[in-house]
């Protein structure tokens, strides 16, 4: 882990599906931070200009269900009007929700 999270969390674009890929490695990066850093960029907003993660689901819960000890396991909610998909084998799937 290099110090700064948005170093750690590689962020791609597919331009055919509107979606946006971020990967992380669950042992080094906390899913919670790697969210928060992957929306930031798919904003390209400062990742302290959001929301509080919080609000809207638990970051210690997506933590410890998302740490990489079990593939199947994926966490889906609703982010700064974007979909999120959290894999446990870190992946996350940021998708704009339209007209959001």
């Amino acid at each position: 882990m290099s110090g700064d999270p948005s170093e750690d969390v590689a962020v791609d674009y597919d331009p055919e599906t509107g979606e946006y890929t971020a990967t992380f490695d669950p042992r080094t990066v906390d899913a919670s931070i790697a969210v928060i850093e992957a929306t930031a960029t798919v904003r390209r907003a400062a990742s302290d200009r959001h929301a509080p993660l919080f609000e809207v689901i638990d970051p210690d819960a997506l933590d410890r269900l998302c740490s990489g000890r079990d593939s199947d396991t994926f966490v889906e909610f609703t982010y700064l009007d974007h979909r999120i998909r959290v894999r446990d084998e870190g992946t996350i799937s940021v998708v704009p929700i339209a007209g959001g």
